[in-house]
């Protein structure tokens, strides 16, 4: 099977590129913790590809932001008040998450 270097760097890029644009969600959490969310999953997304195949590795991350987007977009933008890209209020987001009280 050939290793096609362009899927990861749309992975790594399209990765970046979440963070950077919903840095407002993650910003509790430990660089650290972040970096080993980002190392599972790539090893996962790397293991799908070279399992399965690239159609189920591009297939996995449509589900994968399918997700993102319906979190983001109705459970708490819509559902509880929050916004989708910035996750204001702060306090309303970590109370949701658990991580205030």
């Amino acid at each position: 099977m050939q290793v096609n270097y362009w899927d990861a760097v749309f992975f790594v890029s399209g990765w970046a590129i979440a963070q950077w644009v919903f840095r407002g969600y993650e910003a509790h959490v430990r660089p650290s913790k972040r970096v080993a969310k980002f190392v599972l999953l790539a090893l996962v997304f790397a293991a799908v590809h070279l399992l399965a195949g690239r159609w189920w590795f591009y297939a996995l991350l449509a589900l994968m932001a399918a997700c993102i987007a319906f979190l983001h977009g109705y459970w708490f933008h819509y559902r509880h008040g929050i916004h989708w890209r910035t996750a204001e209020p702060s306090d309303r987001y970590l109370r949701l998450i658990g991580k205030l009280r």
